[in-house]
């Protein structure tokens, strides 16, 4: 008798343990389906204990279905929570807000409640004061529930990649040249700016006329420009921009060329303007607790030349960090415009009260070769500030300025 009661038991345990299991596992937009709309009453929380709240002693709460009956948006005072997997999973595991605030549904209680979901913080409850465990029990019920999501929100993520492959494809069939007989192709909507010179770039769109007479282009014109080889010769147009380097032709060819046929290729020049100041800064870095950093030396070397293209007069200069030996810069400036060049020393910082040293500053030379009619060096290479000590006048002492000295001698670059 005693064994059939203990089976009869096990039995009946083991309903109930699927019957919860199945209740816990259910989706919130049926558990939030049993409830209706209407104005209830919260409860605040102040992390520690939860109060009726005085401030609006009544929520308004409002529950919007689908055709299944199954909630989809639950607004609280007019603000909207979404499932938190809205169009990705049809299980609903909490509705979330814009915000950081979230609702948890219970059959009794509405959980108001924020932060990481393994470190939930319970805000509020609505209807009835919430229990010391559902911190915990919406902890667990997250956790156990998140991979109900899984599959369904891999079929989604499967799904929009394969509609985006299809959207791209049916793009590539229409934009792309690959394939299409192309007749010609142009560089177009060429963009200089007005300041054009070293460190500056340019904008341009590649047009391919197709032998029936359709045009298309990169940019607007939704082409490819992966379509194309591009290449600028011997410059160094790197990321973009004109890098530091004495360019002869004082122009940049954009060589283009079809992927897919080699014969389909144009260029197109663009003029260098050098119209406009450079600014360099190689100044000792400044610290905010030990001594400032000394500025490196510099040569600066000068040579006049004229434009190849408009016959303008032109500089060019060389940059030689003289510590390192290494070269810095070379490039060419209109002979009107201006280098501005700095090599100040550190500013020192202050340690335990006690103010640091400034770093020196760098050295100056200028060579200049003797066709250089005259050039706009403005330089400073002062040294840095010693750090204000706080008392007893433990300042530190400023840097020694740099010197700067000019020579004539032929220069070769």
């Amino acid at each position: 008798m005693t064994k059939k009661v203990n089976l009869i038991l096990l039995i009946i345990g083991l309903i109930a343990f699927n019957f919860s299991s199945v209740e816990a596992q259910e989706s919130q937009s049926i558990t939030a389906a049993s409830w209706s709309d209407g104005d209830y009453k919260w409860w605040k929380s102040n992390y520690s204990s939860f109060y009726l709240n005085k401030e609006a002693d009544k929520l308004k709460m409002e529950f919007i279905k689908n055709d299944k009956g199954e909630v989809i948006e639950v607004k609280r005072n007019g603000n909207s929570y979404y499932i938190d997997e809205e169009g990705k999973s049809d299980f609903a595991r909490y509705y979330k807000s814009s915000s950081e605030w979230c609702l948890f549904f219970k059959k009794n209680t509405i959980i108001i409640f924020k932060g990481g979901h393994d470190n939930i913080k319970i805000v509020g409850c609505i209807k009835s004061k919430c229990k010391s465990s559902d911190k915990e029990y919406i902890e667990n019920w997250l956790a156990d529930t998140e991979k109900l999501q899984t599959d369904d929100i891999e079929k989604y993520n499967k799904k929009v990649a394969e509609e985006n492959d299809l959207t791209e494809q049916k793009k590539r069939d229409q934009y792309s040249i690959e394939g299409k007989s192309v007749a010609s192709l142009e560089v177009v909507n060429l963009v200089v700016p007005e300041k054009f010179g070293h460190y500056r770039n340019f904008s341009f769109d590649i047009k391919a006329i197709l032998n029936d007479g359709t045009e298309i282009t990169t940019g607007d014109g939704n082409g490819y420009i992966s379509d194309y080889e591009i290449s600028y010769g011997d410059i160094n147009y790197v990321g973009y921009q004109v890098e530091g380097e004495i360019i002869d032709a004082d122009k940049i060819t954009i060589s283009v060329v079809s992927k897919y046929n080699s014969s389909l290729k144009t260029t197109k020049d663009v003029i260098i303007k050098y119209n406009e100041n450079l600014k360099f800064s190689w100044n000792g870095t400044s610290w905010s607790r030990s001594e400032g950093e000394n500025a490196s030396s510099y040569k600066i070397e000068i040579k006049q030349t004229t434009h190849k293209i408009t016959s303008e007069d032109l500089l060019m200069y060389r940059i030689t960090n003289i510590n390192t030996g290494s070269l810095i810069a070379e490039f060419k400036i209109g002979i009107d415009h201006t280098v501005l060049f700095y090599c100040k020393g550190g500013n020192g910082g202050v340690e335990d009260y006690v103010g640091n040293n400034g770093g020196d500053g760098g050295n100056i030379t200028v060579i200049k070769d003797p066709n250089v009619k005259y050039y706009n060096l403005s330089y400073e290479n002062h040294g840095g500030n010693g750090g204000d000590g706080e008392y007893n006048n433990k300042d530190g002492k400023d840097g020694r300025d740099g010197s700067f000295k000019e020579e004539t001698r032929p220069v070769k670059f």
